[in-house]
């Protein structure tokens, strides 16, 4: 799919309201560290689904949209924290809000971008109702971010996570801003609740088979379009899907080498890759393409709840594309 010749309107629109939305901060500092990432674009996955899926039900997608930038807000949000945290200095190619203004201004930025998210809520054209479902949804996908982030974190200094402990993660870092998403467009069209229910489970299955999808693109992607060096995850210790159905597997040498390899910050492009090849061997790499295709699969399935029009196949070609991107 041509993402941006299919969504290119949309993705316009939705940038315009995003930098608008923070145009009133007064003081210049601290504006231009809260727009630093939202200006320098994305696909913005999370805005879409939820104007697709309010478009779907009643044609609603422009007065849900303002709930899909709360989300992009809190996504940006999350990065600039999160960036603080890991201490990075460069993000897809451009300087971390906190290596270019400052970590006291990233943290006040981060701070001000949720702010802002709940902001847009509490201004949307809807019933009371309607507005009070999408706080609670924007707040416990807050809660839950929080909760999937520090279990990342914990991961780094275990010796071993289960597959079921991982998929526990990415429920809660990176899924359930796009459950959020689908849930939200719902809420918003004034959608049944068990139709919102639906749109949930679609979000949240989408959501993991994006994350599982992002991991196979760290070992197998081409470096320019990725933004980031290949192998980042077997450099910095990341245990995900791939690496933990290795070691399920993994036995003898090819197990202790690749144990010397993972985590090892300084590894050479030689060392990245023969760790790579050690995940080929195992098979983990294909294993979990094929589970990221199942959920996407899964995914779209859930779709068959909306009524059929051309905002349900942009919905089914934007799942596909989950798993079908190269960065």
């Amino acid at each position: 799919m041509d993402f941006k010749k299919v969504f290119g309107e949309k993705i316009e629109l939705i940038n315009e309201q995003l930098i608008d939305s923070i145009t009133d901060i007064e003081n210049d500092r601290l504006r231009e560290a809260m727009i630093h990432y939202p200006k320098a674009g994305g696909k913005r996955l999370r805005p879409i689904i939820t104007m697709l899926v309010a478009d779907s039900i009643s044609r609603s997608g422009s007065a849900a949209l303002p709930f899909g930038i709360a989300l992009e807000l809190v996504h940006n949000f999350t990065l600039v924290h999160d960036d603080v945290m890991d201490k990075d200095e460069t993000r897809r190619g451009i300087q971390t809000v906190h290596s270019k203004y400052g970590v006291s201004e990233a943290i006040l930025a981060g701070d001000a971008l949720f702010a802002k998210a709940f902001e847009l809520i509490g201004d949307m054209d809807l019933d009371g109702d309607r507005k009070s479902d999408l706080t609670s949804l924007l707040a416990r996908s807050v809660i839950l971010l929080a909760e999937g982030q520090q279990m990342d974190m914990d991961f780094e200094t275990e010796e071993s996570v289960s597959a079921e402990e991982y998929m526990k993660m990415i429920e809660r870092k990176t899924a359930v801003l796009y459950s959020a998403a689908a849930q939200g467009g719902a809420i918003s069209a004034g959608a049944p609740e068990p139709l919102q229910e639906t749109m949930f489970e679609f979000g949240r299955v989408m959501g993991l088979g994006f994350q599982i999808w992002d991991d196979v693109l760290d070992l197998r992607a081409d470096e320019k379009l990725l933004g980031k060096p290949v192998g980042s995850d077997i450099r910095n210790g990341k245990k995900t899907l791939i690496i933990i159905l290795a070691l399920e597997d993994l036995k003898d040498e090819n197990r202790t080498r690749f144990l010397q390899l993972l985590g090892k910050s300084d590894a050479t492009d030689s060392e990245v890759e023969e760790a790579v090849g050690i995940l080929d061997s195992a098979g983990s790499i294909d294993r979990a393409q094929r589970i990221a295709s199942e959920l996407i699969a899964k995914a779209k399935v859930l779709l068959d709840d909306l009524p059929e029009g051309d905002s349900r196949q942009r919905l089914i070609e934007l799942t596909d594309f989950m798993i079908k991107r190269d960065m």
